[in-house]
């Protein structure tokens, strides 16, 4: 018979009584955080708070098993404690569906800079925890014994020149950015550096670029380029073939008269919305994607208008009652006009099109959650909470 020589790990009485008195912050219901609160509550802490602002998608509920189908819609940081209190009904637990900082989203980088400038002024031990994919991290942050969050550099987020973007993609996540972009153009909150037009500033171009200009642009497209993209589309009443033929011919004409871009590039083609409505040149791929789940399917190019068109409608109608609209993966019309500009963009310039589901990979900055990677995790970061009920508890 096999035997083991390892050593239990035992609280002392004075620990578990320091544990049972400490109060504990989870910023987060997600992967992690879901963890960390049944940890929690089965490791003797009754003190707990969580606080999130995200509600409870679909796509969640195959590694945050806290939430159940019939919990989709609700605030996560809610469903959580009640679900918790299942664990241990003696819990003290309250939940906040608010956000940490001003930011929408709870995991991201400015979000974790400000908890950790927050525990520092206010000299609490704070347990920074993350994964991606196979890998994940966890470490003790305090003030005067560790170095903090940001003292050491992150690896600066990708971007792309705004020229790329604008003006000469040449591969999917430019179209995606740039159909990204559109979204925040047309809906969301006015910002300059997502303009989507050409850009007549681009280093590659003559130095009289900007006097470039196609002689038989019309009335309608020259008043276009004298307002907001914003300001334009809510005077056409946000009408799906005038949108379509601005992004999609106009603009893609006027690039082309921008000769210089295209002496070693392949030329863009233009496309207007009777031609993208009607093609019939991808009967192969529809076939072939009926087999397939439909997020996972590469959408056929009058597929892409016909969604373009059907998402514009809902998203126009959502914002009558809101002053903008913010993109989100998770939000279907949103996510249907970025894969469908995309996928339309990408055509015009002969680059891949992609399934809406890789589209909302790379839109999202979605990196595979594996749920063993978030249980490892989740137990060395109450490891540490633990180890600092300790210190308390042997003092």
């Amino acid at each position: 018979m096999a035997t083991s020589s390892a050593i239990p790990y035992v609280l002392s009485d004075k620990v578990r009584e320091a544990v049972a008195n400490c109060k504990v912050l989870v910023v987060g219901a997600g992967g992690i955080g879901c963890e960390i609160l049944k940890n929690l509550a089965l490791s003797g802490f009754q003190n707990i708070e969580i606080i999130d602002l995200d509600t409870i998608d679909v796509s969640n509920l195959n590694r945050q098993f806290l939430f159940r189908k019939e919990h989709v819609g609700k605030p996560k940081a809610v469903v959580a404690r009640e679900t918790v209190l299942n664990y241990n009904p003696n819990l003290n637990i309250k939940a906040y569906h608010d956000s940490i900082t001003t930011s929408k989203s709870l995991d991201n980088r400015n979000a974790r800079n400000h908890v950790n400038r927050m525990c520092l002024a206010a000299d609490i031990p704070l347990i920074e925890s993350g994964t991606s994919g196979y890998t994940g991290q966890v470490e003790l942050i305090k003030k005067g014994l560790t170095q903090c969050y940001e003292c050491q550099p992150k690896p600066p987020q990708r971007s792309f020149p705004g020229c790329t973007i604008r003006n000469t993609p040449s591969e999917p996540i430019h179209c995606i950015v740039w159909a990204k972009h559109l979204f925040n153009q047309l809906f969301g909150e006015d910002d300059p550096d997502q303009d989507v037009s050409p850009d007549t500033a681009d280093p590659e171009l003559a130095a009289d670029a900007g006097k470039l200009a196609l002689n038989e642009e019309n009335e309608t497209d020259g008043d276009v380029q004298r307002k907001s993209t914003n300001l334009w589309a809510k005077e056409i009443d946000y009408n799906p073939e005038k949108l379509f033929n601005k992004f999609f011919q106009d603009d893609i004409k006027y690039l082309l008269s921008m000769e210089n871009l295209w002496k070693k590039r392949k030329p863009p083609k233009p496309l207007a919305w009777a031609e993208a409505s009607s093609h019939e040149g991808d009967s192969n791929t529809i076939i072939e994607n009926n087999l397939k789940a439909e997020d996972m399917q590469v959408w056929s190019l009058s597929k892409c208008s016909k969604v373009f068109a059907s998402s514009i409608s809902v998203l126009k109608s959502e914002l009558s009652n809101k002053n903008f609209l913010v993109w989100d993966k998770d939000d279907k019309p949103g996510m249907d006009f970025v894969t469908a500009c995309a996928n339309i963009r990408a055509h015009i310039f002969s680059i891949d099109q992609k399934s809406r589901f890789e589209i909302k990979s790379i839109a999202g900055n979605i990196v595979p959650a594996i749920a063993t990677t978030n249980a490892i995790v989740a137990g060395l970061a109450v490891l540490h909470v633990q180890s600092i009920g300790r210190g308390i508890g042997e003092m």
